[in-house]
């Protein structure tokens, strides 16, 4: 009977220059060195059962058997986990389970098949490489040549992408948590939509106008809206827009001190509210008016 290969997967953490930037990481080194150490260690661990970190019941809690594994001392793997769940990073549920949460954004993997084919491909470059003179009459065409380099191009650019979009991640965590404070779990997916539908730097500008009006992110979040329903996707178009709201705005006041008062909509109104929160009501109906208000917040002002 044929034996069969079993299929190996292996895991690693891609972690970009901001890792050590971020205000969390920051205040644990402070603390202490080995603390941010013993973090990365149990990313570590827990790569391989997809960010989680299993109580067995072994040891009486789990600090005592992740100490054991690690070969670290208990009061710092006590201390790490202790400090890193108390600011959102790390998450435990009843049965003393770890779920380390920063894991799933900068988690990566690969099957020992197409890590043999990666290295393999390397192997081949080489070798091509030192046969100066091919074993045959057979030399590679220009079309061969450029479908190679596109090959080559497309697997950087994806590896650029995934590296991009991590750290556009961990950016968007980072400007939650300095804003709106410790991003719940259950946020999570939310952020990732919201990056991957608005882009980092329309969230950025959502950001800085909901807090400038000292507003929660849902505020953000219909600005976004209102943006993407107005066909905005850029920055530019955002602040052009804003630009063309507040010569709009001006315009209808020089026409207001020319011209008989127009009577503007009350502030409990829909249209009021959005007015005052600076959102340009034109060609708006009354629905999209209603609906972006309780997306936006507004309803109780």
């Amino acid at each position: 009977m044929a034996q069969k290969n079993k299929t190996k997967i292996y895991f690693w953490l891609k972690l970009d220059e901001n890792f050590y930037k971020n205000i969390i990481i920051k205040k644990a080194r402070k603390t202490s060195d080995t603390m941010v150490i013993v973090y990365q260690r149990l990313m570590l661990q827990s790569l391989a059962t997809n960010g989680y970190l299993y109580y067995e019941g072994a040891f009486e809690n789990l600090a005592e058997e992740l100490a054991t594994s690690l070969d670290e001392d208990v009061e710092q793997v006590q201390m790490a986990l202790a400090f890193f769940s108390k600011y959102g990073l790390i998450q435990f549920d009843n049965e003393q389970n770890a779920n380390m949460l920063q894991v799933h954004a900068l988690i990566d993997q690969e099957t020992n098949w197409a890590r043999y084919q990666r290295e393999n491909r390397k192997k081949e470059k080489t070798e091509k490489l030192d046969n100066v003179q091919p074993l045959s009459n057979h030399c590679p065409t220009e079309i061969e040549l450029e479908i190679d380099i596109e090959k080559e191009i497309d697997k950087e650019v994806e590896a650029s992408t995934a590296t991009s979009t991590n750290s556009d991640f961990q950016n968007l965590i980072e400007l939650y948590q300095k804003n709106f404070g410790i991003v719940k779990p259950i946020l999570y997916d939310d952020l990732k939509a919201d990056l991957e539908d608005y882009g980092l730097e329309l969230i950025i500008e959502a950001v800085k106008r909901a807090v400038k009006r000292q507003r929660e992110y849902g505020y953000a979040q219909g600005i976004l809206k209102s943006w993407n329903n107005k066909g905005i996707k850029t920055l530019e178009q955002a602040k052009a827009e804003e630009v063309s709201f507040q010569n709009k705005s001006q315009n209808n006041q020089n026409k207001f001190q020319q011209q008989k008062p127009v009577k503007s909509p009350p502030e409990w109104t829909d249209e009021g509210r959005l007015i005052k929160a600076g959102v340009d009501t034109t060609g708006m109906t009354q629905n999209e008016m209603y609906k972006l208000v309780g997306e936006m917040g507004l309803r109780n002002e």
